[in-house]
């Protein structure tokens, strides 16, 4: 179940912010090993192709994980609809907004999950909200 969502004030929720730190950092860190590839196998095709489309998509992911949480919260804010698809630039919110990225706000949030097993994203939002990013 979620949490009441708190009210929308000036300054932004803590464990928003360490959200935004953790994804930021990951996307980064892969955004940085595309860049050494060419380094490491510049001179070697196959593996550069593999390698480098690994971390691209590996930063993909985190960005769009991250993007569909903050929408999530915004959701739960009660933000207006049209509101949210020009923030998040796109005419279908649930392009970003995903179960998996319920879950991730929900462990940000502290929501006790329905299933007898917490999800996945849910133990890293917790883990996240806990060390602040």
């Amino acid at each position: 179940m979620a949490p009441a969502p708190r009210p929308a004030g000036d300054g932004v929720p803590p464990e928003l912010l360490a959200l935004v730190t953790h994804h930021c950092r990951r996307i980064n860190a892969y955004l940085a090993r595309a860049q050494r590839l060419q380094t490491l196998h510049g001179d070697h095709m196959k593996q550069w192709q593999r390698l480098v489309l690994y971390a691209l998509t590996d930063a993909l992911a985190h960005n769009q994980l991250l993007v569909g949480t903050l929408g999530a919260y915004l959701q739960r804010q009660d933000l207006d609809a049209d509101l949210l698809r020009r923030y998040l630039q796109s005419p279908d919110p649930d392009r970003y907004i995903t179960g998996e990225a319920v879950q991730h706000l929900d462990g940000l949030t502290g929501a006790v999950p329905e299933e007898a097993a917490e999800p996945t994203w849910t133990a890293i939002g917790r883990r996240i909200a806990h060390d602040g990013g």
